[in-house]
């Protein structure tokens, strides 16, 4: 064993030359070096043996593949373009440029040494892959199409592409090309969870509802019961009008779902679906309630503030009333009341309002301000 580790190290180097080299390393040492991945070490001591202006591509290649392994990208990146200076041609050197730049965050420089590969080896199906990948995260739609379609094409059953072709796809509404790409792929791994969940939405956009509710059982039974496999069962059900199925998906959702509005929507109509329409109007009532954000009679609150500071009192109060149709909200009784007196001479509309204010009040722990808006009111109704 000990013997085919140092055969290994000994070939980290992908170039052979003719000759001796006059460089004398301890191969020994190295071998315990990289046996204990003190890379770092293995990397200054062969940068000791090796004279610093070498061209010797053995040498070159030996110290860029330790100073690769010890996370000295740089200096890995400067033996690896030596090497390329020379050997502009040969696909692993360029692989290690690529890869060394994409982990120093440099994704157009890799590209570029990928684009390098693919003009060398056409059918180059990892090059692709990782070209693919850097024009999905800088956001390149038909760059991407074009690089994962001829990824998918070369290895079709590969997990990784086949869902990022079918994603994509997906998000183009492309459905049934979506749900075809993931086949070949489920064939030889027909338990990728990543590739059930996309083959879900993709069955439902394809109009093939049973499908989706067969993989999501499927996922069901791996013990996935997320949100998304429960919401797009039931959803598969609704549309094939089973709505009291679709109605006990909905249900087993967790009520803090990401799209809670939508959650509740579905499942107003699924009790409307089976003519519960008591329930219907209940959830249509929370439905209602989760599309308002909270801070809806605040913010109504703020804008009646901004106009009553440039004298648009009437607009002010307005506004404070439109907030009271989000919340209840004491203190926009109280901001009305206090314009009508204050600002418009209403004291019938300020009393009102006050009255209603002091509603909102608790009297235990506030009875001064109960006091204070009572003799307020009498105030104004003398």
């Amino acid at each position: 064993m000990k013997k085919l580790l140092l055969f290994v190290i000994l070939l980290t180097c992908t170039y052979y030359v003719n000759g001796q080299t006059t460089s004398v390393v301890d191969k020994e040492k190295l071998l315990d070096l990289f046996q204990s991945q003190r890379y770092l070490e293995a990397a200054q001591y062969l940068q000791g043996v090796y004279k610093d202006d070498t061209k010797d591509p053995k040498e070159i290649s030996q110290l860029a593949y330790a100073y690769l392994m010890a996370g000295k990208l740089a200096e890995a990146e400067k033996n690896y373009l030596k090497l390329y200076a020379e050997k502009p041609d040969d696909i692993p050197g360029l692989f290690n440029l690529t890869n060394i730049n994409l982990r120093r965050g440099n994704n157009a420089k890799a590209k570029e040494f990928l684009t390098k590969i693919v003009a060398l080896d056409s059918n180059n199906f990892n090059a692709y892959k990782q070209i693919g990948r850097i024009e999905k995260e800088q956001g390149e739609l038909l760059p991407m199409l074009k690089s994962f379609r001829t990824a998918n094409r070369l290895n079709p059953t590969d997990a990784d592409v086949a869902y990022d072709l079918s994603e994509l796809y997906f998000k183009m509404k492309m459905y049934p090309l979506s749900l075809s790409v993931l086949e070949p792929a489920l064939a030889v791994d027909t338990s990728n969870l990543q590739l059930l969940k996309m083959k879900m939405p993709a069955s439902i956009g394809s109009k093939k509802y049973k499908e989706a509710i067969l993989t999501g059982e499927k996922l069901l039974s791996y013990g996935d019961s997320s949100n998304f496999v429960l919401n797009n069962i039931a959803k598969s059900h609704f549309l094939l009008l089973n709505y009291q199925k679709a109605l006990d998906y909905f249900l087993k959702v967790n009520n803090k779902s990401d799209d809670a509005e939508g959650l509740l929507y579905n499942i107003s109509l699924s009790y409307r679906g089976i003519k519960d329409f008591s329930n219907a109007a209940k959830y249509l009532d929370l439905t209602i309630k989760a599309a308002i954000s909270p801070k809806t009679s605040s913010y109504y609150g703020l804008l009646g503030d901004s106009y009553e500071n440039i004298d648009k009192n009437d607009l002010a109060n307005a506004a404070y009333k439109r907030g009271l149709l989000f919340e209840n909200n004491g203190s926009l009784y109280y901001n009305i009341a206090l314009v009508y007196e204050t600002k418009l001479n209403d004291k019938k509309n300020a009393i009102s309002y006050y009255q209603q204010y002091l509603k909102t009040v608790n009297a235990e722990e506030q009875p001064k301000l109960i006091v204070f808006i009572k003799n307020k009111i009498e105030e104004l109704k003398r």
